[in-house]
């Protein structure tokens, strides 16, 4: 959701800790001798410094309401060089709603740096998130069931077949990707604008609530897979840009049932 500021964060907007991370994890495309388990995982840790660090020792717990609120919250409470410990080494993160699609540590860190800069001061406004529902559990044995053959007669031709390419490319982009456990989560999300949101000049000083749901796949505890699809219509009616839905089918006079 923040993501749409990230392209304006620049150096100004980082503390020179946060700049020296950067350098220090990202200079050579590299990521692990920072932050060890938290940003290689426990095996590519181990290997880089030789030593066991006490996160991978502990019982992989499972997850719960409890961590999906903390993994929510964490971009703001925590910033975003504790979230990508969060991540295992591959990984896809999907926002549906912004196309964004997320598959390396760096291009995470670019984009969730910019959670870092929130505030009442800030320009990019104050972002809360409570998770209200909460539903996961171990792996069963249907895992990235993909469906057979080319592309389906109906979506060739006028162009169609580029459309259906451009959406399955993403729906199938991780699906290979072995995970151990899941998780759903459905939460809202309050926004209080201090720039244009979208473009959208008439967001500036207001106040937007919405919801959304997020679903991951973890395996030994970190994140695989995250996908979350939020609700735009919600955000657009409270901007006055969209009517509200019309539910007229309900009481649809020439429709007896």
């Amino acid at each position: 959701m923040h993501i749409l500021y990230a392209g304006q964060v620049t150096e100004q907007h980082m503390t020179e800790d946060q700049r020296a991370f950067s350098r220090r994890n990202f200079s050579k495309g590299l990521i692990g001798m920072a932050g060890a388990a938290g940003l290689a995982g426990c095996a590519s840790a181990q290997a880089a410094t030789g030593v066991a660090s006490a996160t991978c020792t502990q019982p992989q717990q499972s997850k719960s309401f409890a961590s999906a609120q903390d993994w929510v919250t964490a971009f703001f409470d925590k910033g975003a060089e504790e979230v990508l410990g969060y991540y295992a080494d591959d990984f896809v993160w999907e926002d549906i709603e912004f196309m964004q699609t997320i598959t390396t540590k760096e291009e995470l860190y670019k984009a969730f740096l910019v959670f870092n800069n929130s505030g009442p001061d800030s320009e990019f406004g104050v972002h809360k998130f409570e998770v209200l529902t909460y539903d996961g559990g171990p792996a069963g044995s249907s895992k990235g069931v993909r469906r057979q053959g080319g592309v389906p007669d109906e979506w060739k031709g006028e162009g169609l077949e580029a459309d259906y390419n451009r959406f399955a490319n993403n729906i199938m982009l991780g699906a290979d990707l072995d995970y151990d456990e899941w998780g759903y989560m459905q939460w809202i999300w309050k926004a209080t604008h201090n720039s244009p949101f979208f473009g959208i000049e008439d967001a500036v000083g207001k106040t937007t609530v919405t919801r959304g749901t997020t679903t991951q796949m973890y395996k030994d505890g970190k994140i695989v897979r995250c996908r979350t699809h939020w609700n735009f219509r919600e955000f657009a009616m409270q901007l006055g840009l969209i009517p509200p839905p019309d539910e007229a089918w309900r009481n649809n006079p020439g429709l007896k049932v």
